[in-house]
């Protein structure tokens, strides 16, 4: 698995990525929801950028606010 260093985040900056808590990120890893790796000998976590997409999930149209237009025509 190659990754270039801009596509490894910070349990920090995958926050502000994803704009949840730095908690949620914590909870996810610890759940195994979200895959972590640690430098060795560092406490640093980095998170693959790709990893925090595969968390996403499509909204479905009752998830979305009635004045949020799904479509812009």
């Amino acid at each position: 698995m190659e990754f270039e260093s801009r596509d490894l985040l910070t349990v920090d900056q995958a926050a502000q990525y994803l704009q949840v808590s730095q908690s949620s990120i914590r909870s996810y890893i610890r759940q195994g929801r979200l895959q972590a790796f640690r430098i060795a000998g560092k406490r640093k976590v980095l998170i693959a950028r790709s990893a925090l997409l595969d968390l996403l999930e499509p909204a479905r149209p009752d998830d979305v606010a009635d004045d949020v237009p799904l479509d812009e025509e």
